[in-house]
């Protein structure tokens, strides 16, 4: 037993050791925004295990373990239904504790697990619920009655319980972003104080986030002095039903012991009161005795963004972020609140920004993507702090989708289990259920529909932004097949790295696979094949031995300048060239690498672009409004890899290699993209272009997607370029000594 990393024969006496045979201890630690192309992971720290006996369930067969909430006493239901007041009650215990001893234990049990957190054996499985989690199962009164345990809320209150706490921020580089030393692994410091304002919650519909959020709302500010807790949503309206039903609703029917004393009606309208009144009466007339009390209280505003300016809060629930009109902005709500949230230099307060993704597209869509766009929790200023203060938690829709639960609170994604099979009645997982009903809308040709139906139900984070209508006219019907396709199947993408072989410049380019390298490579070439190359004396330059075969493109950002909190990219891809004649695509183009890389270091990353010429033996069609790539080529010696374009009748050279950013070019990246996928995205492999053809808005947004316009100009590369002069290529590098030309800067 030793074998399996736990001692189960101290048990042995206690249960049968073929039941312990099933156990399985707690992990160190869980992982949220996992599998995800737009979030980096986040991991979250779990405590130690208690002893195996001292934990719930111990000792019965795995398959008979499962969450319980806890059952009132039948002697403290008595006492809530013979008193009048919470008072009355209290005075009755505490005049009677040895009548009350078990009831007692009680108490102090429920307590002592909404504040600490609560260990059960489920399905074999050591599970530990933070206390959030444990007093919304247990006594928090949804809709339905008491919410179900789901494993897909326990991450949920975990991540809420270590932003409300976390303390520790990663090291950084010079520009803030977190170092890593290797998979998903960093260093922390502790700077001593609270470093996060709250997080943003974007979830599928029906979730119960708002239930969860106002639970934490009231467990926050019931045992707090002098706290002041608020609520605001898309309008007044909203905010008072947040307040009404997903607040007082379920306060109502908490025990008498985890209330704390209120003032004013069982059913308040405007505002939860736990001030100290002098004379208190219940609902039934009766006078209350204590005059103390917590000097707290949760209420709500209007959807205007000033509408807690000044007020000190220790909870503020914004709730459907992404969903404010008449020129109302979450950003700049929250700049407000958080200052509410503050005292001098030390964050006091917590929020949670819940929206459903199912409204992004009008109203607030913009702003709330960039409030995300500044809470990457591994970036951080000097202080310790994202941008905003804030962190981003996503779910897939998939994951806790209603009606694939198993009978143990755990998601059924994927194909279910003979057992899960039996108790959800389904023979497929939540995943492919959304897909089925999304191909329901690209069946009908209902784009709109199909938009709506994804970002109602996001199964990746960028999908929380999908667009009803897109501006860039491609056919998304297509997009959305292909992309579907490559979701469940194993394309052959390469992960990893080009460097000079023995680090040595300009002798061989190797590829080196690497699970955190920067390029995506489907087609490797031998070695007779690949750094096809030859110098050229006369123009002092190398040449590359391989350009009827493909064209690289590359995006060069513009060093140190961002956009919000997203950092620069540089964009590479390369594509296989085919000669496209009267539209015959029988032999089709296709990209075979690609890069989209987070660099601050210019040369970084046109050395890479370079190295990925070199390996394919191709030349560079760059855009050059930023002329990186020109520049480096040349000055590294191989200019001869940049590619002029050749007009096809006149057959002269551009005076520049690649394009510029101009409105006619990107209309030109537009349309030839429009071609590549009407006739030949089909055998695309590569998801990432096919999803940021899917996800760009139009010729403007080309700044926000990176690959997509390295892409475009690799495209453009292959266009009228060899039909016509194949058989002119010897003649051509002699023709590009006046292609290298001195330029003179005004």
């Amino acid at each position: 037993m030793e074998s399996l990393g736990y001692n189960l024969n101290k048990y042995h006496r206690q249960v049968d050791i073929n039941i312990l045979k099933d156990y399985k201890p707690s992990p160190h630690s869980i992982w949220v925004n996992t599998d995800d192309k737009d979030l980096e992971p986040i991991e979250i720290l779990l405590p130690d295990e208690p002893e195996w006996h001292l934990i719930d369930n111990f000792g019965l067969p795995a398959k008979e373990q499962r969450w319980h909430p806890p059952k009132m006493p039948y002697r403290l239901k008595e006492l809530e239904r013979k008193y009048d007041t919470i008072d009355e009650i209290w005075n009755e215990i505490e005049s009677h504790p040895d009548i009350y001893i078990e009831e007692i234990k009680f108490i102090k049990l429920q307590w002592k697990r909404r504040l600490e957190g609560y260990w059960f054996f489920n399905n074999g499985q050591i599970t530990y619920i933070d206390g959030w989690h444990y007093f919304y199962c247990g006594w928090w009164h949804i809709d339905k009655g008491l919410p179900e345990y789901r494993d897909r809320d326990r991450r949920f209150f975990l991540f809420a319980r270590k932003i409300y706490n976390e303390t520790k921020a990663p090291i950084c580089d010079e520009n803030g972003f977190a170092i890593k030393k290797g998979k998903d692994k960093y260093d922390w410091v502790d700077t001593g104080s609270r470093l996060f304002y709250g997080f943003i919650y974007l979830k599928h519909r029906r979730e119960g986030a708002t239930c969860k959020a106002e639970c934490i709302n009231y467990e926050i500010i019931s045992r707090t002095m002098n706290a002041h807790g608020g609520i605001q949503s898309m309008n007044e309206k909203k905010a008072a039903i947040c307040f009404t039903r997903h607040l007082i609703a379920p306060w109502k029917k908490l025990p008498f012991f985890f209330k704390p004393l209120y003032e004013g009606s069982t059913s308040p309208k405007t505002e939860l009161s736990f001030m100290p009144p002098a004379r208190r009466l219940s609902s039934r007339g009766a006078i209350a005795k204590s005059e103390e009390g917590l000097n707290s209280g949760i209420d709500f505003g209007d959807a205007d963004e000033s509408a807690y300016e000044m007020t000190k809060l220790y909870f503020h629930h914004d709730d459907e972020i992404g969903r404010l009109r008449n020129g109302l902005s979450c950003v700049t709500r929250h700049a407000v609140v958080r200052e509410c949230l503050v005292e001098g230099s030390e964050i006091i307060g917590f929020t949670i920004k819940t929206s459903t993704a199912g409204e992004m597209e009008k109203g607030g869509g913009k702003e709330v993507k960039q409030l995300c766009e500044m809470s990457n929790y591994y970036r951080r200023n000097p202080n310790g702090r994202t941008i905003s203060g804030l962190a981003i938690l996503f779910i897939p829709a998939y994951d806790g989708l209603q009606g694939f639960i198993d009978r143990y609170g755990m998601s059924v994604i994927d194909t279910p289990t003979k057992e899960q099979e039996e108790f959800i009645h389904k023979k497929i997982g939540a995943r492919q259920f959304l897909m089925n009903e999304r191909k329901g809308f690209i069946d009908r040709n209902d784009m709109e529909g199909l938009s709506a139906k994804i970002r109602e139900y996001p199964m990746r984070f960028a999908e929380n932004f999908r667009t009803a209508q897109k501006s860039s006219g491609f056919n998304i019907t297509k997009l959305e097949m292909y992309i579907d396709n490559l979701s469940f199947s194993k394309s052959e993408i390469n992960i990893g790295n080009f460097v000079w072989q023995n680090n040595v410049s300009d002798s061989r380019v190797i590829f080196v696979t690497n699970p955190y390298g920067k390029f995506r490579v489907s087609y490797l070439l031998d070695d007779k094949s690949s750094n096809l190359k030859y110098w050229d004396d006369v123009l002092g330059t190398w040449i590359p031995g391989n350009t009827s075969w493909g064209v690289a493109g590359g995006d060069p950002f513009k060093f140190n300048k961002t956009q919000g909190s997203r950092k620069s990219k540089g964009g590479g891809a390369v594509i296989r060239r085919a000669k496209i004649k009267d539209k015959d695509f029988s032999m089709k183009r296709k990209f075979v690498c690609t890069y989209a890389n987070r660099t601050y270091d210019k040369n970084i990353y046109a050395e890479d672009m370079l190295m990925m010429c070199v390996y394919y033996g191709v030349k560079m069609f760059p855009e050059i409004s930023i002329p990186l790539l020109w520049d480096y080529f040349e000055q590294r010696g191989y200019g001869g890899y940049l590619l002029y374009k050749r007009d096809p009748h006149s057959l002269e050279f551009s005076k520049t290699p690649g394009g510029s950013s101009s409105e006619k070019v990107k209309q030109q990246i537009f349309m030839e993209f429009d071609t590549w996928i009407e006739n030949e995205a089909d055998i695309e492999t590569h998801i990432e272009i096919l999803e940021e053809c899917r996800d760009i808005e139009g010729p403007k947004d080309m700044t926000n997607y990176d690959l997509f316009t390295a892409a475009g100009y690799a495209l453009l590369g292959t266009v009228g370029i060899y039909d016509e002069i194949d058989e002119q290529e010897e003649e051509e590098k002699y023709d590009l000594n006046r292609c290298f030309r001195k330029r003179v800067y005004s």
